[in-house]
């Protein structure tokens, strides 16, 4: 890879495009959407704050039994970044009313027949 293939403006709205629908659908806790933004894959892999989703099928029985997030949620200091035409990372920080947790987040992504999949996906939160 070439410096100049790193953040192509095209391939970063494209991807920020992908990272705001796939907020969108976690605030209205729409959860075939949610699950349509993750590889359908065996490796596809979920770190989450209190569980570890290996595979697409145990990403869907998180998603299934999860709380919705809080509807006042927001995100700060979002980062993406691509590799190519068809890699990248989203990272960001997010507030919500019902807790003084900051969370963070972190995705790899990847696109896959056109669309833009999450292939890792790791979220925390921190004491401010």
């Amino acid at each position: 890879m070439t410096p100049d293939q790193i953040n192509r403006p095209a391939a970063r709205a494209s991807l920020r495009a992908a990272f705001d629908a796939y907020e969108a659908a976690l605030l209205r806790h729409d959860i075939a959407a949610l699950d349509a933004f993750f590889h359908d894959a065996p490796e596809t892999l979920r770190y989450g704050v209190a569980e570890l989703d290996y595979g697409i099928e145990a990403i869907r029985r998180y998603r299934a039994a999860a709380a919705p997030v809080h509807p006042g949620r927001t995100l700060r200091n979002v980062v993406i970044q691509t590799f190519g035409e068809d890699c990248g990372s989203a990272a960001c920080e997010f507030v919500a009313p019902d807790t003084a947790l900051i969370g963070r987040q972190t995705q790899t992504w990847v696109r896959v027949d056109g669309a833009w999949r999450i292939v890792t996906a790791h979220v925390s939160l921190l004491a401010p």
